[in-house]
């Protein structure tokens, strides 16, 4: 076998001076399959080889020492075997066999047990983070509402370990449609796709987990990262160390955007009020790298994957089909539809914000926001208007009567039959385009008019809401311009009409 300084002068001489094999066979005296080999040789990586392990006389008892040291584990720790009774035992029940003493067994069994104890306990081990990789998870806080009544909510958090960045979004639920909506708003804000993204194994995005780090995904969630180029992974059962650094930034957010508890009129909004609350939090140090979190955050972000200009719609669909009354029931609540769908097939679309009933030509038949809870029920009643304008007597014992102003209440009250169906008509139109306060401003001022039929409601909600074009002034030079002054002469004409006229 050839020194390295030797396979490095017969390289050089073949490689740099242009010397044939032959030429080096007679100079170094080798052989030429030994120089043909080296000159062939790319690969000159050392590869360990480990010590050859000679046999032990205690080989053939070493499964069932090994059988005893793992039922240790049940058993009470006074009550498990030491390497004295291990040998003792092995004396007593397999004496044909036992040909060593008490201090071979004693090694093996302290060797023996570290290897069973590293098996079975979870040791924290330091974990290297490269650039372009990110972590999420969902965190709990509490909200004010505008009746200053306090609320909890959930904040989903995309970590970057490498550079100890963070962003966060804020939910009324944890869901599959909150999940992605969170990821998709925080990479469509960065400009940049997280390679790989660590969770853990929310019901959101894992149907099933199998055997190691085998999982059975949602519907969506699959077809979410496919769109956008992500690495999915998912920690092991019960080991939320595997995504620490997101479950610490989680706490941390809620400790410093969330002091003191804010109040949150709209979630649109105060997420990008978070995302500008981060962009300021990455000017701090970095707590090891001695250098500020947003500068270390652009080498992420030059690790990370474009952006596909394609936006993921984040919704499901589902089928459902609606009751007698037309409410079609989701996630434990109801939500209105139209009277005309009563006992049909329906179709829900579903949002982190909103629950959309659709006809089955996929026609949105009406929009309302999410409910968070059980047992709720949300009405939107413009579709069973024209229904109650057939019945109008029958108002006063429906839920859209009580939700009606006073001076609507007072108003259908007080008129007959053919009244409360042209009125509500008049409604009906008005409620297409505009709310109930609107309707409520447009009949205080046709009555304060004098007039009271819907025609007249009409005719004032037009008025009111019809947009009126602002002429500009007319704009007047300084300067007038003097018009030239004609003299009239009338003589020629008394001229002409003086002359005879001779008839022949």
């Amino acid at each position: 076998m050839l020194t390295m300084d030797d396979i490095k002068y017969i390289k050089r001489m073949y490689e740099c001076e242009g010397v044939s094999i032959r030429e080096i066979m007679r100079r170094t005296g080798y052989h030429y399959e030994t120089i043909k080999k080296y000159l062939d040789k790319a690969d000159f990586n050392e590869v360990p080889k480990p010590p050859k392990e000679t046999p032990s006389l205690l080989d053939p008892l070493k499964p069932i020492i090994d059988e005893w040291l793992i039922e240790d584990l049940k058993a009470p720790r006074k009550q498990r075997h030491t390497a004295a009774h291990v040998y003792n035992r092995l004396k007593k029940e397999y004496p044909e066999v036992l040909h060593v003493k008490l201090r071979t067994v004693q090694y093996y069994v302290s060797k023996k047990r570290k290897e069973i104890f590293e098996q079975h306990q979870k040791a924290y081990l330091p974990l290297y983070h490269p650039p372009g990789e990110a972590q999420v998870d969902f965190g709990h806080f509490s909200y004010y509402d505008n009746a200053n009544v306090m609320h909890d909510a959930l904040k989903l958090t995309m970590s970057f370990p490498y550079s100890n960045a963070a962003y966060c979004q804020v939910f009324h639920g944890e869901n599959q449609e909150c999940l992605l909506k969170g990821i998709r708003n925080i990479i469509e804000h960065m400009g940049k796709i997280p390679y790989r993204m660590v969770y853990d194994n929310l019901s959101t995005a894992v149907a099933h987990m199998g055997k190691g780090h085998d999982r059975t995904l949602t519907d969506t969630f699959p077809r979410f990262i496919t769109h956008y180029g992500i690495e999915a992974f998912f920690c092991n059962g019960a080991a939320g160390w595997e995504k620490g650094n997101v479950e610490n930034k989680v706490g941390y957010e809620r400790r410093n955007f969330f002091v003191p508890v804010p109040t949150i009129l709209n979630f649109s909004q105060f997420n990008k009020r978070l995302f500008e609350l981060s962009e300021e939090d990455n000017n701090r140090i970095h707590y090891v790298k001695n250098e500020t979190l947003k500068s270390l955050f652009e080498e992420d972000k030059q690790a990370m994957l474009s952006l596909n200009p394609v936006s993921f719609e984040v919704c499901r669909f589902e089928s459902r089909i609606s009751d007698k009354y037309g409410k079609v029931a989701f996630d434990g609540n109801y939500y209105s539809s139209s009277p005309k769908f009563a006992k049909e097939t329906v179709y829900v679309k579903v949002t982190s914000d909103t629950v959309i009933i659709m006809n089955t030509k996929y026609q949105a038949i009406v929009e309302h926001s999410r409910l968070y809870g059980k047992g709720k029920e949300l009405m939107n009643w413009l579709p069973y208007i024209d229904l109650m304008s057939k019945r109008p007597t029958a108002i006063k014992y429906t839920g859209f009567y009580e939700t009606l102003p006073d001076n609507w209440k007072k108003y259908l009250s007080d008129l007959p039959a053919e009244g409360k169906r042209e009125a509500l008509l008049a409604l009906h139109t008005m409620l297409l385009k505009h709310d109930i306060n609107v309707a409520s401003d447009v009949l205080s001022i046709t009555l304060s008019n004098g007039v009271k039929d819907a025609d007249s409601i009409l005719a004032s909600y037009r008025r009111l809401t019809s947009p009126v074009h602002q002429l500009n002034p007319i704009q007047l030079k300084s300067t007038v311009i003097k018009m030239p002054v004609f003299k009239t002469d009338n003589i020629k004409y008394d001229n002409f009409i003086s002359k005879e006229v001779i008839l022949k």
